[in-house]
Formats: C-alpha cells, structure tokens, sequence
C-alpha cells in the first residue's frame, strides 16, 4: 500500500476502502480523459460522440467507414503530405 502520493488509500477501516477505492478511480479516469480525449467509448443510440478532436498520426492509418451493402465493406480514408485523400476499401471484416 503506498504510503505518499494522491493514489493512496487514505483510510485504515475496511468500510472507508470502498470509498477511497472510488475516489481513487476518479482520479484515474480524470488523468486518462485528459491523456486521451475520450473515456471508452460514449454512444448517443448509434454515434460515437467526441468532444474533441480525433488526430490519427499514423499515415498508414485513418478513418474507417462501413458501408450499407449486406454484407458492408469497410472503407479506409487517408491523408498523405500533399493532402491527397485516398479510399481504399479494405474488406469484409474489420479489424
């Protein structure tokens, strides 16, 4: 059990560890939302909602789109340097 620090259990009765556990797992969570941008994945129905920008800083990699053929083929959009967008399909299955 760690001794210093805002990650430490703070109470020594078990019934105070459920709560300094939960507090704990906020401070994780508020520490990961602001690495990340996003926590999971929030949905409204069947969208993904992003408060904020979503940056792929892999050329090789993009925004992934299904269409509505049955079965739907997954579409790969890419950027290179010259901002040239390229659509690659990419199959059936994804990933």
């Amino acid at each position: 059990m760690s001794t210093t620090g805002p990650y430490r259990i703070r109470g020594e009765k078990p019934e105070d560890w459920i709560t300094e556990i939960n507090r704990i797992f906020e401070l994780i969570t508020d520490r990961l939302d602001a690495l990340s941008g996003l926590r999971g994945h929030p949905k409204f129905y069947d969208y993904i909602e992003a408060k904020s920008d979503v940056v792929v800083v892999n050329s090789t990699n993009g925004l992934v789109l299904r269409d509505d053929a049955n079965p739907p083929n997954y579409w790969r959009l890419t950027l290179d340097a010259s901002g040239t967008l390229t659509l690659t399909n990419i199959g059936r299955n994804y990933p």
